[in-house]
């Protein structure tokens, strides 16, 4: 079967050469958590002998279309007069109505063509359909399923009523696309979510959707000595030594990421390194006088939120963390050539503990990333971690679950110290035990193997392939 993939963004999944990168380093480059389940179903449909391709706005797609790009002048006018503060680039709403429309007619043409020339059988359309972020291209894309009828699975990682997006509606126009097309309603879909509160909140639109989780590849991590290759080039390409302790922070540096915390906590495990000193570290390695506890950033930033970068790096420095930023290097596949790291499993080599913040997550792919890496893990218990993945049974260090109603200065969010303390006291028996720290790791990823693993996400493709089928008879 020929199945076409699309997203915004995609993953850039072949190190041919024969496409360019040029996506900015100032945004997610395919590193986001949804370009790399797309690239985990890419890799299973053609393992299971589909051929696949991948549209999006990046020119390494086997379609590109630049203007499914979110993050354009264009699309953040059409935002801001559709959901923002009002309609001021426009004389008023049937002007407004007018513009919209023209735009969807044109990306809808160059959509169209595109589709019609590689001719899929069935289509993934991932988050397009739920999250209005690009409301021009949602629209396109609902118009261009209709007139071709064309069997659609749906994917919706964020929807309308959850997580860190919130839109209001400036005009009734406005609220008739939140209401019509987020997501469509139509028998050439088949509609799923990646966890119960999106569930729910789908069914209270009258969406029927089924739950497919992000997944791993938990029974294949890299083998010891090309761990301890990559590891050792990355750590001496930064200057961090043997000894040293990396925290690592995987996440997107934008504000729903809450990495501010993983800054308050490196000072306070900072604050405890006397208790390390001297003592062998779970590798074996001595942690002493000289040894540097290192916070690694390693997700990419968003234009869109430069701000918080600022404000998160002004913290960083005002609590003498040491830390050092690595997302530029990053891309979902390794590109050796072009000086390019994958997020996983290369950079996670260089880690000794995985911080994970995050006040919201639609999933947590980094979180997955971290269990199928080995690695141990302090958590903001965000809601869909508590609903979804805690009653699993992994062990985790808790952040709690709760923010002080009082942000700081910067409008940054904190947790209280008593927290922080007793995180980072367990994180030093962790880092320093390598019994327990083996216990943690191991059953975390027999946790991943159980829930979380490519036999679920391949079971669900199987079962989208024979919807589809059975939908084109």
């Amino acid at each position: 079967m020929k199945v076409l993939i699309l997203h915004f963004r995609s993953p850039r999944t072949r190190a041919d050469g024969d496409r360019r990168a040029t996506a900015d380093v100032t945004d997610s480059a395919g590193t986001d958590g949804v370009s790399l389940e797309i690239m985990k179903r890419q890799a299973l449909l053609e393992t299971m002998g589909h051929q696949v391709a991948i549209c999006s706005a990046y020119d390494w797609a086997d379609l590109p279309v630049p203007a499914l790009e979110f993050d354009r002048q264009d699309v953040m006018v059409m935002m801001g007069n559709l959901f923002g503060r009002g309609i001021t680039d426009f004389a008023d709403e049937a002007e407004l109505e007018r513009a919209f429309g023209r735009a969807v007619a044109e990306l809808k043409r160059e959509l169209g063509d595109g589709i019609s020339a590689l001719a899929p059988d069935m289509l993934f359309v991932h988050n397009m359909l739920s999250l209005p972020v690009h409301p021009v291209a949602t629209v396109s894309l609902t118009e261009l399923l209709a007139d071709l009828r064309l069997p659609c699975v749906a994917i919706h990682h964020d929807v309308l009523s959850e997580g860190a997006y919130k839109f209001t509606a400036t005009c009734s126009f406005a609220q008739s696309l939140l209401d019509g097309y987020f997501p469509p309603k139509m028998p050439t879909l088949s509609h799923w979510t990646i966890n119960t509160r999106n569930q729910r909140a789908l069914s209270a639109r009258g969406v029927r959707a089924a739950i497919i989780h992000d997944t791993m590849d938990f029974h294949h991590q890299l083998d010891a000595p090309d761990h301890a290759r990559i590891r050792g080039e990355l750590r001496a390409k930064h200057g961090i030594g043997k000894s040293d302790v990396v925290l690592f922070v995987g996440a997107r540096i934008v504000p729903n990421k809450q990495i501010e915390l993983a800054a308050h906590l490196a000072a306070v495990l900072q604050d405890l390194r006397r208790d390390m000193v001297g003592k062998a570290l779970y590798h074996g390695e001595v942690f002493t006088q000289e040894s540097r506890i290192v916070l690694v950033l390693v997700g990419r930033p968003e234009r869109a939120f430069a701000d918080y970068r600022e404000s998160l790096s002004a913290l960083l420095d005002a609590l003498k963390v040491d830390w050092l930023y690595v997302g530029d290097e990053v891309l979902p596949l390794r590109v050796a050539e072009e000086g390019f790291y994958a997020l996983y499993p290369d950079m996670y080599t260089m880690a000794d503990f995985v911080l994970y913040p995050s006040g919201w997550e639609g999933f947590g792919n980094q979180l997955l990333e971290a269990f199928a890496a080995g690695l141990p893990v302090a958590v903001f218990e965000y809601p869909v971690f508590r609903e979804d993945i805690a009653p699993k049974g992994v062990r985790v260090i808790s952040l709690g679950d709760a923010v002080l109603e009082d942000s700081d200065p910067a409008g940054l969010v904190r947790v209280p110290a008593e927290v922080l303390s007793r995180a980072a006291q367990k994180m030093v028996t962790l880092l320093t035990d390598q019994k327990e720290r083996e216990n943690v790791t191991h059953h975390n990823i027999d946790v991943g193997k159980r829930y979380f693993s490519f036999d679920v996400l391949r079971s669900h493709l199987s079962e989208s392939v024979r919807w589809a089928s059975a939908f084109a008879a």
